[in-house]
């Protein structure tokens, strides 16, 4: 009588269906669901990484700033213009390039010695902007890809449905998802690349304004030579 009544108990208790371990993704397994669109964005990522390094070791290079004309002030007043050249030369920064220019057009009245030397600072800044350009076009065009994929992938999701009639919040929401990975990526990007072209177009402005006060003040020592 009591094995009768344990089986029926047993036999009562509710059936419990087996756990099912649900597959998770990696972030590589997500990215790589974006899209052929993430070639190109992947392409500007490395443009825009290539100048970042190059712009910042040059800059860096270059925003070393030692007043070269304390250093030379002795030699111009010694009338060693050689070694006043050399100097210069030698720092490896924008504004010994320009002072050189006007060391080696000394001589001449002071009006045309600084319009050498603007000359020359021009071209330094010039030199010194290479490949911002680049920063700037990506972080304007890299969101743009990110979207157009985006609007790609939705296309292609209504489109779907159009053939199937078969509207599912699931294959919806899935294919949506993984299409808004374009339009994350390409903002990732286009932020990198706009906050470079920021930061370093902050530090080319403090190298200019290093370069004018000391071109100024060799101007005013060869006027009061």
């Amino acid at each position: 009588m009591n094995l009768m009544l344990i089986l029926q108990a047993v036999a009562q208790l509710p059936t419990t269906t087996p756990v099912t371990s649900e597959k998770t993704e990696t972030m590589f397994d997500i990215v790589l669901k974006g899209g052929w669109i993430l070639a190109p964005i992947a392409f500007l990522l490395l443009v825009a990484v290539y100048v970042i390094i190059v712009r910042s070791f040059e800059l860096h290079k270059s925003s070393k700033t030692k007043n070269l004309v304390d250093k030379i002030a002795p030699m111009l007043k010694e009338g060693n213009i050689d070694k006043a050249i050399t100097v210069c030369e030698s720092s490896n920064m924008p504004i010994g390039e320009v002072l050189t220019c006007g060391l080696k057009n000394l001589g001449n009245p002071v009006s045309d010695i600084k319009d050498s030397m603007e000359a020359e600072a021009r071209q330094q800044v010039d030199d010194m902007s290479q490949g911002m350009n680049y920063l700037a076009i990506i972080s304007s065009v890299a969101p743009m890809f990110g979207f157009l994929g985006t609007i790609f992938g939705v296309i292609k999701i209504f489109y779907s449905i159009s053939l199937t009639d078969n509207i599912s919040i699931g294959g919806i929401s899935g294919g949506l998802y993984q299409k808004m990975i374009s339009s994350a990526a390409g903002l990732l990007v286009g932020i990198i690349a706009f906050s470079a072209y920021h930061i370093l177009n902050g530090r080319i402005d403090r190298i200019i304004s290093s370069m004018e006060r000391q071109s100024n003040q060799f101007l005013n020592l060869l006027r009061n030579k």
